[in-house]
């Protein structure tokens, strides 16, 4: 069942071309990678699916009905909740306190501080961070506190998760750990659409990947055949390094 679809999808500031004629679907239960280089247009096409930014042309679908023209709360509300790359808790909030936050406004829609207090403990035992409830968050370390990230958008109560590069700037120990959590997270029927820079990080945990280059898909498959693919070779280290057999 195809649980997300983008057709034709194009985003343009002014000029400028980000994302021109992008076409993939997304299954219900599956992991699909988003990689490419920098300035690809990844994270752009993830704002386009929360509608944190407009779309130029083309459509895309959640569960057979057109978003285009959904605001941020209502793409909440369907059950599309995301992380951001640059991780920013709510400061004067506990740990708890912050993923509270996604309790009240995403599809899980809270109705009252008990209820919400009882979501986000779920979604910081999920993520391994119940012992830190009750810290300021801006003393965690990085690892923890993009942990946090994927906490608060657990307790939105998502069908489609979308996770924008939540293992960058990890350690090797932290990187396997948040791989397998995320897999955990399939395994509990979340579907969930990654954007990596971590090439190790992404081929493990994706079903099929995905591949933009300067704001265009050049490649889409299993990650055994998009490591073989020259078009990808030749978008990441050049067309030296992309000997065509």
């Amino acid at each position: 069942m195809v649980i997300l679809e983008a057709k034709n999808v194009a985003k343009s500031y002014g000029g400028l071309k980000v994302l021109t004629d992008v076409n993939f679907e997304v299954n219900k239960g599956e992991i699909v990678g988003i990689i490419g280089p920098n300035g690809a247009g990844k994270t752009t096409f993830m704002n386009l699916i929360s509608r944190l930014t407009s779309i130029t042309g083309g459509i895309i679908t959640y569960k057979g009905e057109i978003i285009n023209d959904k605001k941020p709360h209502e793409i909440a509300r369907m059950g599309i909740a995301r992380t951001f790359q640059v991780v920013k808790p709510f400061g004067g909030l506990t740990v708890l306190e912050n993923v509270m936050v996604g309790a009240f406004y995403g599809k899980n829609n809270a109705k009252s501080k008990k209820e919400a207090i009882s979501i986000a403990e779920e979604a910081l035992q999920i993520v391994g961070l119940i012992d830190v409830r009750d810290k300021d968050p801006r003393v965690l370390p990085l690892a923890k506190r993009k942990k946090l990230e994927v906490a608060r958008a657990l307790a939105m109560g998502p069908e489609l998760l979308l996770l924008d590069e939540v293992m960058a700037g990890l350690s090797v120990k932290e990187l396997d750990e948040m791989m397998t959590e995320i897999i955990k997270l399939k395994q509990k029927g979340i579907t969930i659409i990654a954007i990596e820079h971590v090439m190790k990080a992404i081929m493990g945990i994706s079903d099929r990947i995905v591949v933009l280059h300067l704001g265009k898909k050049i490649a889409e498959g299993k990650p055994e055949e998009i490591v073989k693919n020259q078009d990808v070779i030749e978008a990441y280290l050049g067309s030296k390094y992309a000997k065509k057999e």
